[in-house]
Parts: C-alpha cells; sequence; structure tokens
C-alpha cells in the first residue's frame, strides 16, 4: 500500500525524503534507482548528491570508484554537485590515477573550508615542490582547522595515507 502511496507525493517531497536518506549513505539510494524513471531523476537531483554519503562507496568498494567502475559515474556526479566529501575521496582517488596536480584541481573547491582535502593540498604542493604554494595551504589549514603538529592534524594526515595506499 505505501508503495502506491510515493507516487502521488509531490516531488520536492519525495525528494526531501532521499535527501535524508542519501546523508546517512548511498546505499539508501539503491531502492529509488530500481523505482523507475521518476526514482532516478530525483536520486541524481543536485540537492540530493550534494549531501550524499558517499564515504561508504570509497570505503568499501575502492575498486568500484575507479574509472570504468560501477559507482565512477555517481561519484562524478556528486562532485559536479559540489558535494564536498565526494570531491575529497575524487581528489585522493586522481592523485593515483591522474597526477597530484590535477588532483590538486579537483580538491580546490574545498580548500580552506573541509580539513582532509586542505591537508592533502598541502602535500601535494610539497611533493611538486610549490613551496610557496604549499605555505600559503598550510597556513590556511592552521587558521581554519588545527595546529600543524598537533595529533588531529596526525590522525588526519594517518587517514589521508591510508586512502592513497
Amino acid at each position: 500500500m505505501a508503495s502506491q502511496a510515493l507516487p502521488n507525493l509531490p516531488d520536492e517531497i519525495m525528494c526531501k525524503i532521499i535527501e535524508l536518506l542519501a546523508e546517512e549513505s548511498f546505499y539508501n539510494l539503491a531502492a529509488f534507482l530500481r523505482a523507475g524513471k521518476r526514482g532516478y531523476a530525483l536520486v541524481h537531483e543536485p540537492s540530493v548528491l550534494k549531501i550524499c554519503d558517499v564515504t561508504e562507496m570509497v570505503t568499501f568498494v575502492t575498486c568500484q570508484i575507479s574509472q570504468g567502475g560501477q559507482f565512477f559515474p555517481f561519484l562524478l556526479k556528486c562532485v559536479d554537485a559540489r558535494n564536498i566529501n565526494a570531491i575529497y575521496y575524487e581528489g585522493i582517488h586522481a592523485a593515483s590515477r591522474i597526477g597530484l596536480e590535477e588532483s590538486i584541481q579537483i580538491m580546490e573547491p574545498n580548500v580552506p573550508i573541509h580539513g582532509l582535502s586542505t591537508l592533502a593540498m598541502g602535500i601535494f604542493n610539497v611533493c611538486l615542490g610549490n613551496v610557496k604554494e604549499a605555505s600559503k595551504v598550510f597556513q590556511q589549514f592552521a587558521a581554519y582547522h588545527h595546529d600543524l603538529g598537533s595529533d588531529a592534524t596526525y590522525e588526519m594526515g594517518t587517514d589521508l595515507e591510508w586512502r592513497l595506499s
């Protein structure tokens, strides 16, 4: 009976429901994607893509976000919608796939607001020999997030190292 009522709900209400589910995990969107054209379109609304939690996608199924992988097109749509975490994960993934300079360009919209992106961008600039740019990014990191010598920064660096391996 509930499945008969859902198609009659306005798109705005359906979209809000999908946003709430997407905020928890991208896995929650599967039923809507299978529900037909309307469900597929609502899942691909920019408001949904922008807040969709893609963490499980990149943590547990990394091979599926590589170019040609099952989730790669969806991840890129989240990046295009300015999903902060998707931008970070795509930037990290791009570092090994296409290079550090391209990775920096991908993560640039997140800097200085997103700490992991900012730290990664600073480190990548060091690796490229862009010392002045790295210094500027690290200053932004310290101003918005943590002191570079803090335990929190160390933990973020450990996370970054794990994601790059």
